[in-house]
């Protein structure tokens, strides 16, 4: 299977394709399809087939949608729910569903709320998101209800939609976000709007699918950007490009926190910005005043605050894409502790990316930054801050709540939503019996790893023990697609409301082939777990 790595993972932005809905909208090449609220379920529901605690019953509420990311609740009983639309690599834009924010009405109604995008030609002749019209900018990643406003993450940009005067307003822009990996959802505490910009890539160097992404909006001077002056090791690596052919293999020779095709050499620095990739931020919530918090994690989609007021975070494992890949990390979740470096791109949930665990070939897994480097940004550590939880290894750990009181989870306790693996090597051998070349076969895993399919469900974790259990999950233990059932597809993001019932946003139907990951639109699902 060519470049089976470059597929893995992240995900439903970045690779979205249009192949079922070119079944579902007709076949007229660029035929755009009237606007659809509520569009009939490309995909089997069946509640049976799920698994909630006793007492507890789940429910569909919405059907239909395609490629929901985020649901959010007002004082009054609406909710609002994101879907992230295409405009991305693997979309073709003239038929992909358009990104839009749906409203959803006590009674059920459901209403187009805003849906103005930004047309594909400007983000590609614009240098900056900054330089573009007012409107979204696929994909759309998250939307948060806070005192009469929609607080709305989209690529580059953190906007406000206002309740009252239906305006629409950006008010962080121009954020490097051109790559695999995006900025996330924003929270809010104490007046204030918090917010994660994730790294561009897997491992610090470009690699082939960020290729692709650049490629798709003409972003060729995209690179990762380090939050404090850094020296390099001088490594470079070969990546694949489908522009750019220097070698029989089709590669361009890259280094570390460099733009594709620029070389890096032993002790060059490269100067730290305010605003760089994988960090959390505080601002004002009309997007002013921007503070970074902690830098030095990889992409995360779910960041909460404890009860206590600490601020907790999924992390997403890196992936064994190459040139810089790794194998069997974990899916770690962090409190996020001011001033603190986290360790990437050269340590990963804690350790160092030289771990025999991390497999793949060993020069892919030297370090890119010095030494000094380190012991400066780790003042003085020999590693970083370590998780409080290690969940299974590309399980996909997304969006996450703490405990509401009910279904007997404690507040101090989180639920975290797992999209799932995607690559077949983490997938069960009935439904995928080749490994790909190089991969280990499952009795020479590390200790502890299985091939099989993590995710597709909810876990509850520990944050004291850091154990994690099965919450909601599928009685087939698989996506409800892989054995026709009618359960959980892709849970990306929880919400509860204010009764205390708890929302899940399933993603849909995404799918690996020889083609690379296919998402399915009118597939996506809100479900609603609520007491007998």
């Amino acid at each position: 299977m060519k470049n089976l790595y470059f597929y893995y993972f992240f995900i439903f932005f970045t690779v979205i394709s249009c192949k079922d809905a070119e079944k579902t909208r007709g076949d007229e090449d660029n035929a755009i399809p009237e606007e659809v609220v509520n569009q009939p379920s490309q995909r089997v529901i069946e509640v049976a087939d799920i698994v909630v605690p006793d007492g507890f019953t789940i429910e569909a509420v919405n059907i239909g949608l395609s490629y929901p990311v985020d649901v959010t609740f007002d004082e009054e009983g609406n909710y609002y729910i994101a879907e992230a639309g295409g405009h991305t690599y693997g979309t073709k834009p003239p038929r992909a569903p358009e990104a839009r924010i749906l409203k959803v009405f006590p009674n059920g109604q459901v209403e187009v709320l805003y849906d103005k995008v930004v047309p594909m030609t400007e983000i590609m002749e614009s240098a900056s998101s900054e330089d573009m019209e007012e409107g979204l900018i696929p994909p759309v990643t998250g939307v948060t209800y806070y005192k009469g406003n929609l607080y709305i993450s989209h690529r580059s940009r953190y906007s406000v939609y206002n309740l009252e005067t239906k305006e629409f307003e950006t008010i962080i822009n121009g954020l490097p976000s051109w790559g695999e990996f995006l900025n996330a959802k924003p929270i809010f505490k104490d007046e204030k709007m918090y917010w994660f910009l994730s790294t561009q890539g897997n491992s610090g160097v470009i690699e082939e699918h960020f290729v692709m992404v650049i490629d798709q909006f003409n972003k060729p001077d995209a690179r990762e950007i380090p939050g404090e002056d850094i020296t390099l090791t001088g490594q470079n690596f070969w990546v694949p490009t489908s522009k750019i052919t220097m070698t029989e293999a089709d590669s361009v020779k890259t280094g570390a926190y460099a733009a594709l095709g620029e070389t890096t050499t032993a002790g060059q620095v490269i100067p730290g910005e305010k605003i760089a990739n994988g960090a959390f931020y505080v601002s004002d919530l009309d997007g002013s005043n921007i503070k970074r918090i902690a830098w030095g994690f990889r992409s995360s989609f779910g960041y909460r605050f404890s009860p206590d007021g600490r601020l907790i975070t999924t992390m997403n494992s890196a992936n064994p894409m190459p040139p810089r890949g790794l194998m069997f990390d974990w899916e770690p979740i962090y409190e996020v502790i001011e001033g603190e470096w986290y360790g990437w791109p050269d340590f990963y949930s804690g350790l160092p990316i030289t771990e025999e665990r991390f497999g793949v070939k060993k020069e892919e897994r030297n370090f890119v930054l010095t030494p000094e480097t380190h012991r400066k940004l780790l003042k003085g550590k020999n590693r970083p801050i370590q998780p409080l939880a290690k969940l299974s290894s590309h399980a996909a750990t997304q969006g996450m709540v703490f405990g509401h009181g009910t279904m007997d989870v404690p507040e101090n306790e989180i639920l975290v939503a797992e999209f799932g693996a995607i690559v077949p090597v983490f997938k069960g051998e009935k439904y995928h019996p080749h490994r790909p070349p190089g991969v280990p076969p499952e009795s020479e895993a590390p200790e502890g790893v299985k091939y099989n399919w993590p995710g597709f469900k909810v876990q509850q974790v520990n944050l004291n023990s850091g154990k994690a259990t099965d919450f909601i999950y599928n009685k087939s233990g698989l996506p409800a697609s892989a054995d026709q059932g009618g359960g959980l597809e892709r849970p990306i993001q929880l919400e509860w409301d204010s009764q205390g019932n708890l929302y899940i946003v399933d993603f849909g139907v995404v799918e690996f082939d020889d083609t690379g990951m296919n998402a399915h639109p009118f597939t996506g699902v809100i479900w609603k777990i609520s007491k007998q």
